[in-house]
């Protein structure tokens, strides 16, 4: 039987993303399975691993909100902008207050400029940045729009040689690199910094708290699978039966009112796919089930 949904896994440290659904692939048996979006092997938490057809829905996760606790640790900055970098800056007998703090984080609340690590994943001139940047290069990163819609300190102490390490949680658009937000906090107060730990705490709708561990999926994977439909939950609904539900499972089009744009279709309770509204005309794009499934 193939398995068809959204398992959402609790990283742990030291993996990659593909190892980690190289594992999840294991341990159900899937064929077929990816993510929703990287998270590295120094970072833990939320990895939504799409299991068979699913892959086909994983832009609508994609293109969500991702949250994070981040731990950027103040007094050394590295060339990766992570611990795992080369320390190329270091401060002494810093002391930042509460206040002092909350008017530097304000800064970055909003839509803000960022300028992505060189250690990333991003294409310059058709290379990724990061092998450019293990080959002692310094390729240049252009700014891009990013937007960080809450960012919230968890300390209760202030910032100092002695206790160095700012938690926040951040909950930002796709596209944030939180390695770059800890570098320009740290640029804000004048000192250097770089993370020192991130745990993914969201994406999308989908949270931590919903996730699974290794060893939950080993003892029965089942209950920790969401169906394929979480990937459309805000997403304009059709409901069809009979020869509409036929037609749209043939790849032909229907006519409705009442929708523009991307729309989801649904049989009761059973996601079908994904189809283009324009003037009444519904054309299906994601045909997920076939006729026999039903």
């Amino acid at each position: 039987m193939s398995i068809n949904g959204f398992i959402p896994l609790n990283k742990p440290l030291g993996l990659s993303s593909q190892q980690a659904v190289s594992r999840v692939k294991k341990i159900t048996g899937s064929k077929r399975a990816g993510h929703t979006g990287t998270l590295d092997p120094l970072a833990t938490g939320l990895l939504l691993v799409a299991m068979g057809k699913a892959t086909r829905l994983c832009q609508y996760f994609l293109d969500g909100d991702k949250g994070y606790r981040a731990e950027i640790q103040f007094g050394s900055a590295t060339d990766t902008g992570d611990r795992e970098g080369r320390v190329i800056d270091t401060a002494a007998d810093f002391y930042f207050s509460r206040e002092e703090i909350a008017a530097a984080l304000a800064k970055f609340q909003g839509l803000i400029q960022q300028r992505p690590p060189a250690a990333s994943a991003l294409k310059i001139n058709g290379q990724r940045a990061f092998t450019l940047f293990r080959q002692g290069l310094a390729p240049e990163m252009p700014m891009r729009q990013v937007e960080i819609k809450s960012l919230r300190n968890l300390c209760p102490a202030d910032i100092s040689e002695q206790n160095p390490i700012l938690t926040l949680d951040v909950l930002c658009s796709k596209g944030t690199y939180i390695r770059s937000l800890a570098r320009d906090i740290g640029a804000a107060l004048g000192c250097p910094a770089h993370l020192a730990g991130l745990v993914r705490t969201r994406i999308s709708q989908i949270t931590l708290s919903q996730a699974a561990t290794f060893a939950d999926l080993e003892e029965d994977y089942q209950p920790w699978l969401q169906d394929m439909a979480v990937a459309v939950k805000k997403m304009p609904k059709l409901q069809v039966e009979g020869r509409e539900r036929t037609f749209f499972l043939q790849g032909r089009e229907l006519t409705a009112t009442g929708f523009a744009g991307e729309i989801a279709v649904f049989s009761g309770p059973r996601l079908l796919g994904i189809a283009q509204a324009s003037e009444h005309i519904i054309k299906p794009v994601k045909v997920l089930v076939q006729e026999q499934e039903l």
